[in-house]
């Protein structure tokens, strides 16, 4: 079948007749209902138009080498007429009438489209004033935008079917107009938080002819995805935007570039997370460890509710407190903004803190060494390895004291932990204390006892040793090495004193001062500089 059998036209149709008749039936056979026949449609309209164009140009070759005639001359008379010179009277002009588009055109605005539309019908100059009214788009750009609004749903521009001859140019602008003309609305309404008006007007856009073109909408699919990367959203609107495109991450169906697309659904699934969190804490009947986690970390409280919360805790909630504080900081660090406290773990100052036995050995040990230097001091010819075992062996007594009372006092501390905490954030830098583990109350009085030993037993260097052996310890962060977990779990007694928990520093201030105390009381007994005088 011939392509002038195909678009039921004769074989000597011009070019206009031919793309007329093609527009027309171009309108019963759509590539999305009949693929085969577009095809076949379409081939048959270039090949005639190839046709008609090399039958016109090959006319106009042969007008252009035509010969020209010589006049014949029947007579001097008909010369003589020729060669007449006399001026002549210049014929009556008439002027052309004017197109009825020309007239329809004039005074076009974006108000009176549909009204000069109909009369263009009426008056059988459609095509004119299409062609016009593409002319109006770019003489008048301020009036672009509306006009090709109005045309893509009135007279199908952008699409296969339109009428009006586009230039590549011509299209490539109206298109990218558009697009960005609903980019800002869908934009204006995302920050309005109107997500159902802009579902709305998605739809609607989607649902334009010209936007089911595959380029358009491949074009129009990353421009949605920019703006959705740039702005705003809830996780509903998301899943409503998916479906609207039919986008399916689990069958591989997303927009490009893909880099965007897997961080849109991140934040997607970073909502959904913080949306849920959001939900247990509000809701006061759900007393699971997670919801409380959630209630602890996310609902803004003084220092006073978040300490009536944590009364009630037991293992299982901190360690949810835990894992929801790890995954905020690590997983969805953007919505640690969110949330009501700088510090995450600000939680863990609230923890109980049991007095572990590396204490008592550590008591132990600040005794066993006043002790043994006090009694080297007092009673010289008697310091053989029977005394300093039997000094070491007294100094569980004073160390079984402490421990005891520590753990008295580290219960009653707790009581008012509140204030004790107010108090520390005021009197200890945050640099030295960043994580408000060491406390005033709970931690400097048991110290400023352990000081008043270390006085009673070895004098001002010994308080001076003590407090040294402390600051070292709280200041310099190095360690001299690493303790085993095997060896801590097998050997827990010996964590108290060993090396992998030591400073550098300390190791050396602890030889410098007992070198400087053993010297004090060797050269300089009457001074009391390693033992206090009692007023008596």
């Amino acid at each position: 079948m011939d392509c002038w059998t195909v678009l039921q036209l004769a074989d000597d149709a011009d070019e206009r007749t031919i793309k007329r008749t093609y527009a027309r039936l171009l309108k019963g056979c759509r590539p999305d209902d009949d693929p085969e026949g577009f095809q076949r449609l379409r081939e048959a309209y270039e090949e005639a138009l190839n046709e008609a164009r090399w039958r016109t140009d090959d006319e106009a070759e042969e007008t252009v080498h035509a010969p020209i005639a010589e006049p014949a001359y029947a007579n001097l008379n008909d010369l003589a007429e020729l060669m007449d010179v006399r001026p002549l009277s210049p014929a009556p002009f008439d002027a052309p009438a004017p197109s009825p588009a020309q007239a329809l055109l004039a005074g076009l605005n974006v108000h009176n489209l549909d009204e000069r539309w109909a009369h263009a019908q009426l008056q059988g100059c459609a095509d004119a004033f299409q062609d016009g009214l593409l002319r109006h788009c770019f003489d008048a750009p301020g009036e672009r935008s509306a006009i090709a609004r109005w045309a893509v749903q009135h007279l199908e521009w952008l699409t296969p079917w339109q009428q009006v001859s586009m230039t590549p140019w011509q299209h490539e602008a109206l298109s990218a107009e558009l697009l960005q003309d609903y980019r800002l609305t869908l934009q204006e309404l995302l920050e309005q938080k109107a997500e159902r008006e802009f579902i709305t007007q998605l739809t609607q856009y989607n649902t334009q002819p010209w936007l089911r073109v595959f380029d358009l909408q491949q074009q129009w699919q990353r421009i949605v995805l920019q703006l959705l990367y740039d702005t705003q959203w809830s996780v509903p609107l998301f899943e409503r935007v998916c479906q609207a495109f039919g986008w399916d991450d689990q069958k591989g169906v997303f927009p490009e570039p893909a880099w965007m697309w897997r961080q849109l659904v991140s934040r997607c699934e970073q909502e959904s997370f913080f949306a849920n969190l959001q939900e247990k804490a509000q809701d006061p009947r759900r007393t699971s460890p997670d919801a409380l986690a959630a209630r602890l970390l996310l609902t803004p409280m003084s220092a006073t509710q978040h300490k009536r919360i944590i009364d009630q805790f037991g293992e299982n909630e901190w360690n949810a407190c835990q894992h929801l504080a790890e995954t905020l900081t690590w997983r969805y660090p953007q919505l640690a903004e969110r949330v009501p406290q700088d510090d995450l773990f600000f939680w863990r100052r609230f923890v109980p803190r049991p007095i572990y036995t590396q204490v008592f050995i550590r008591l132990w040990a600040v005794f066993a060494l006043g002790l043994g230097l006090s009694i080297a001091h007092d009673k010289p010819d008697r310091m053989d390895l029977m005394s300093i075992v039997i000094f070491m062996m007294m100094a569980f007594v004073p160390a079984g004291i402490g421990f005891r009372v520590t753990q008295l006092w580290a219960g009653m501390s707790s009581t008012f932990k509140v204030p004790d905490l107010w108090l520390t954030e005021r009197l200890v830098p945050k640099r030295f204390n960043p994580n408000s583990y060491w406390l005033v109350i709970r931690h400097g009085v048991p110290q400023a006892v352990m000081l008043v030993a270390c006085g009673l037993m070895l004098g001002v260097l010994g308080m001076v040793t003590y407090a040294g052996m402390v600051l070292f310890n709280l200041l310099h962060k190095k360690r001299i090495g690493h303790i085993s977990q095997a060896f801590s779990h097998g050997y827990p007694w010996l964590n108290g004193l060993h090396w992998a928990f030591w400073s550098p520093l300390q190791v050396v201030f602890l030889v410098v001062m007992v070198s400087a105390i053993v010297a004090a009381q060797h050269y300089l007994p009457a001074v009391p500089w390693t033992h206090l005088t009692l007023p008596r």
